[in-house]
């Protein structure tokens, strides 16, 4: 025991990316006096868990398996949509008198219509990979059991959203010791993390 003592401050982590942690879909960046043109990515998606410098009994942090599944089903969920932002500011989003269709205004005077089917009606502000990287992060803790990971010694996740080679954002946060849904969904409000006031620009 006392050897145990001895040991150096060290921690386990595990990291897993795929080919399975895909998603493609539709979307336009868009802010005050600024609109992105509609154009589409191939999004990939990267899991890291930060545990303690003990692991579980099993000789885990957490089993790959796990991980796998519910990562794979979140970009399950946004494979082949276009991404509405449902936050924005900028972006009037509305149903059509028939509820089959998805009708967007923009600031600078651009409408779009998209069959309803065909989109995922996001709670974000921007569809930038930043808060895409959010998002996930909080529909991947909703389906691994927040509350067993912090029993394993598990204390963050930190989630990677490419969009392509070369150009990804991370999100990473401690995770908290709760399985409610509504506690967790509130850490990842987009909006909560969004510089307010004028914005920023370079001149």
């Amino acid at each position: 025991m006392s050897g145990l003592l001895n040991i150096p401050e060290t921690t386990f982590e595990v990291n897993v990316s795929k080919e399975t942690f895909k998603f493609n879909c539709g979307h336009f960046v868009a802010y005050k006096g600024f609109r992105e043109r509609l154009h589409g990515h191939n999004y990939k998606l990267a899991i890291r868990l930060f545990g303690s410098r003990r692991i579980g009994q099993d000789g885990y942090v957490l089993d790959f398996g796990d991980l796998k599944a519910v990562t794979k089903k979140v970009c399950k969920n946004l494979n082949e949509y276009f991404i509405c932002p449902m936050y924005s500011d900028v972006i009037t989003i509305t149903d059509d008198d028939e509820g089959e269709n998805v009708d967007m205004t923009c600031e600078d005077g651009s409408k779009f219509s998209f069959p309803k089917a065909d989109c995922v009606m996001l709670p974000i502000v921007h569809s930038t990979v930043e808060e895409i990287a959010m998002y996930c992060w909080g529909q991947i803790l909703l389906g691994l059991d927040a509350q067993y990971l912090v029993k394993r010694g598990i204390h963050t996740m930190a989630v990677t959203c490419s969009e392509a080679i070369g150009q990804e954002a991370i999100f990473r946060m401690k995770i908290p010791d709760t399985n409610e849904k509504d506690e967790i969904l509130k850490l990842c409000d987009v909006r909560t993390y969004i510089m307010q006031g004028e914005l920023l620009t370079r001149n």
